[in-house]
């Protein structure tokens, strides 16, 4: 009976390995429930909320200035036209012209700034994100810190480190604000590390 019961009872290394094995598998999987919970609670700016395409059938002229129409009728340059042009450009827009008869641009019709709106919304989503993920993963280390079963351990803090490099990487554009943030996130990590390991009292 004793020597079945040994049978069954694995060996210290064969446990640490199915533990860290078990681990990363739990890992991987709590990082992917965080991304879809957020991404559902909070979801990512669509193209199309913004640029429907209705303005898009004809937004450059067909025929710039200067180009044949019928024959040798040729477009007319137009100084205002190409101010209102360059205006538009200026704001980050995209002229919408009207034509003429010939196909010709005879005036802008407005200056659509879907695709400014869209990418303010986008780089105000991906701030906001990076501070969720941030907080979410520095959460995790902590909680890793700071328990003391190694299974939860291999679970919280390989899991929040990722989601707080995966914060930084959504926000990669504004990189002084994350770098700031990321050296207060990595100072109090080591801070804590270092008290749980009992380097300061």
């Amino acid at each position: 009976m004793k020597k079945k019961r040994d049978k069954n009872k694995m060996s210290p290394g064969r446990n640490l390995a199915l533990t860290i094995i078990l681990g990363a598998f739990i890992a991987i999987m709590v990082i992917t429930l965080f991304n879809l919970i957020v991404d559902y609670a909070y979801p990512r700016p669509e193209y199309n909320q913004f640029c429907n395409g209705t303005n898009f059938g004809r937004v450059y002229p067909e025929k710039m200035a200067g180009g044949i129409v019928e024959g040798n009728t040729c477009c007319n340059f137009s100084k205002s036209l190409q101010e209102g042009q360059d205006k538009c450009y200026s704001q980050e827009g995209q002229p919408v012209f009207e034509y003429d008869n010939y196909g010709c641009p005879s005036s802008i019709k407005e200056c659509d700034l879907c695709n400014k709106e869209f990418d303010n919304a986008t780089k105000s989503y991906n701030r906001e994100a990076f501070f969720i993920f941030a907080v979410i993963g520095f959460l995790l280390i902590v909680a890793g810190l700071f328990v003391t079963l190694l299974l939860i351990q291999l679970i919280t803090l390989p899991a929040g480190a990722f989601l707080v490099i995966e914060a930084g990487v959504k926000n990669f554009d504004d990189k002084l604000f994350v770098i700031i943030i990321f050296s207060l996130l990595i100072s109090a990590a080591v801070y804590l590390a270092l008290k749980k390991l009992g380097k300061f009292k």
